[in-house]
């Protein structure tokens, strides 16, 4: 079968998730927008019965958007955390073990099944593991034997190209990328489970004609705004005006003059590129991987809108 994507309107919608791994009910930085096919300024959509959103909440509401979907272009997903551990620079998530898991789909397994138990799709009882948490340098084991600063190939493409996150085993600081990114795989992992074919976890998964109703592609907002030229540094995404520029560049609308973002760190704001930004890269291009960036991809995940070409001096970067 064909994939149906040839353009921003083969999909029906977009919904930009900054997401949150924080252990708690409910999520003041977890934020959704949603935008339609066109120009129109991408809306927060409202949780469903607190203030805030919390993870097992956003994944009822992708369920209910999967399984109403039937018969319609799919909609376009994309989620504030890494897809996926490192893999091309060891060929391997987990280096010195033979315990690895061999994919992503067995990575993401294997994180669910750790936290087995955790509510709210929490993922940090993978740092408290007797052999995993030795990878991460988070709390109780600060000094883990196995933790090294690694980067996915997506990782060191988008540092120069304009922004990159933090090292997925990285779980303190105020870049702590680690415990967001563990909950999320358990998001994909129970999500997979739910869904199957009508879900792609894309770019692991083919998109089909007919089949797929919910495309869910990785997402990082800081760099929507830096490879505009722009710096989201403390909060400026909560400026009507800043974020109205950024949103111009993606050719959308802008918010109202007294938009006052949600969120602890202008999160609405976001979620609000993302969905632009979704809507303005949702061309088949932006699917097709390169031939030398493939591979790792499919074991390390992409970065959705970052190039698919690699620096001339990558090997020195790995």
């Amino acid at each position: 079968m064909k994939s149906r994507i040839a353009d921003s309107s083969g999909f029906s919608a977009f919904l930009g998730i900054d997401w949150s791994g924080a252990k708690a009910k409910t999520h003041a930085g977890l934020q959704l927008a949603h935008a339609m096919p066109g120009t129109g300024v991408p809306l927060r959509v409202s949780p469903p019965l607190s203030k805030y959103w919390s993870r097992q909440q956003v994944f009822d509401y992708l369920v209910e958007i999967a399984e109403n979907a039937k018969g319609e272009e799919p909609v376009l997903v994309g989620i504030d955390f890494a897809f996926s551990h490192p893999f091309a620079d060891k060929h391997s998530y987990f280096p010195e073990t033979d315990l690895s898991p061999a994919d992503v789909v067995s990575l993401w397994a294997m994180v669910d099944q750790v936290n087995d138990g955790q509510p709210d799709l929490y993922g940090g009882a993978v740092f408290r593991h007797a052999i995993w948490g030795e990878y991460y340098l988070a709390p109780p084991h600060y000094q883990a034997r196995h933790y090294a600063s690694r980067r996915r190939v997506t990782e060191i493409v988008a540092r120069v190209a304009g922004r990159s996150p933090s090292p997925t085993f990285k779980a303190v600081g105020a870049d702590n990328v680690s415990t967001g990114s563990l909950a999320g795989m358990r998001l994909l992992h129970q999500l997979k489970q739910q869904l199957g074919a009508r879900l792609s976890v894309w770019p692991f998964d083919a998109i089909i004609a007919g089949q797929t109703n919910l495309v869910l592609v990785e997402i990082f907002p800081s760099f929507y705004f830096y490879r505009l030229g722009m710096v989201p540094a403390k909060k400026a995404a909560a400026d009507p005006a800043f974020l109205n520029q950024a949103l111009a560049g993606y050719g959308s609308d802008g918010v109202p003059a007294d938009f006052r973002a949600m969120g602890h760190d202008a999160d609405e704001a976001d979620a609000i590129i993302a969905a632009a930004a979704l809507r303005h890269f949702s061309t088949a291009s932006s699917f097709c991987l390169s031939a030398d960036i493939k591979c790792a991809a499919q074991q390390e995940g992409w970065i959705y809108g970052v190039p698919f070409t690699l620096p001339d001096d990558f090997l020195d970067m790995l």
